[in-house]
């Protein structure tokens, strides 16, 4: 489900050209904006192409007091090599408040950005993904800074950006809400709402779970309600946690297939297990196999046999016991739930 990673790293761009052309206004360089939006632009199309073009059309800056600055009908227009994308980014307002001066605590907010392709019969990204436009009601961040140096607030305003790409979270002060518009043709139209949620010191990127039942069984098939609560808490991940799933379930049916008696369900448990440990580690595996029988309908039997396939698999992937000697170890086990 690599559609939710995209997504994420879509808004996070519209974010931070938010913060950055804000604060650009103060003591920014447009070549630093570009070099920053560069580097969001290979996150999102992993790697292709640059930059070309980056356009910047505002009304009027207002001064607000005592330290703060506010436009209206702000545009951004970026062509890109490799990708050739052309998108175009609008907010209705954008304004900051720095609390302190030559240091102290800035304020950015921005209301009713949206972004959408310069090419109409072009959606955002790919048609895989059929992301035609996202709109994000508000974005209000905070964050310390330094006009005497101003690298080294952008450098934090990076490293909480960073914590987004890397985890879906951050310890930056950060409240976001918004919608992505997908279209799947004669389907229809679909949104789905994200925004952010505050645990303690930590602020999570969520995905709406109303929107995700909807919007998930076009991109992947049996997901548990424990599985929808995972994506919705775990957007990042989500993408990957997906493709693991996919590709167990097509590597179980291609055995089954070619090998009389073969242990599908069994194979299917202890190489998901198997799979996710070598990805994540035993204790997130443990955590995404618990949560794929939350609410699954299954019986108590049938989930605590799956349960113990799982737990299996995890300790082959920790004793790194070879992909291609699964199949023999769940024959001969004795821990195996046939």
């Amino acid at each position: 489900m690599r559609i939710h990673h995209k997504i994420l790293l879509l808004v996070c761009a519209a974010f931070f050209l938010c913060v950055v052309s804000t604060i650009g206004m103060y003591f920014y360089s447009m070549a630093k904006l570009k070099n920053g939006l560069t580097y969001f632009h290979s996150q999102i199309v992993e790697g292709e192409g640059n930059v070309e073009s980056l356009e910047f059309k505002y009304e009027d800056i207002d001064w607000q007091f005592p330290f703060g600055l506010m436009t209206e009908k702000l545009q951004i227009d970026i062509m890109t090599s490799g990708s050739d994308q052309h998108v175009k980014i609008t907010a209705d307002s954008v304004g900051s408040q720095l609390k302190g001066v030559p240091s102290g605590a800035l304020m950015v907010s921005a209301r009713d950005i949206k972004l959408t392709s310069g090419n109409p019969a072009k959606p955002l990204l790919s048609n895989q993904f059929r992301i035609r436009s996202i709109d994000v009601r508000f974005v209000e961040y905070q964050t310390y800074v330094s006009i005497l140096n101003p690298d080294q607030s952008m450098r934090r305003i990076y490293g909480h950006l960073a914590e987004l790409l890397k985890r879906g979270d951050t310890t930056g002060r950060l409240r976001m809400q918004g919608v992505v518009h997908f279209d799947f043709g004669k389907d229809g139209a679909v949104s789905q709402r994200f925004s952010t949620q505050l645990n303690g010191s930590v602020t999570r990127i969520v995905l709406n779970q109303d929107d995700l039942i909807l919007v998930a069984p076009k991109f992947a098939s049996r997901l548990s309600d424990g599985d929808l609560e995972l994506v919705a808490n775990h957007p990042l991940k989500a993408s990957r946690l997906l493709e693991i799933r996919k590709e167990t379930e097509e590597k179980s049916k291609e055995k089954r297939w070619t090998q009389e008696q073969f242990p599908e369900d069994v194979y299917r448990h202890v190489l998901w297990s198997y799979l996710l440990t070598k990805e994540y580690g035993s204790e997130f595996a443990h955590f995404v196999t618990n949560a794929h029988e939350f609410g699954s309908f299954n019986s108590e039997e049938e989930i605590a046999k799956d349960r113990q396939n799982n737990r299996v698999g995890i300790t082959y992937a920790e004793s790194n016991v070879p992909e291609s000697k699964l199949l023999d170890r769940i024959r001969n086990d004795p821990r195996i739930y046939q």
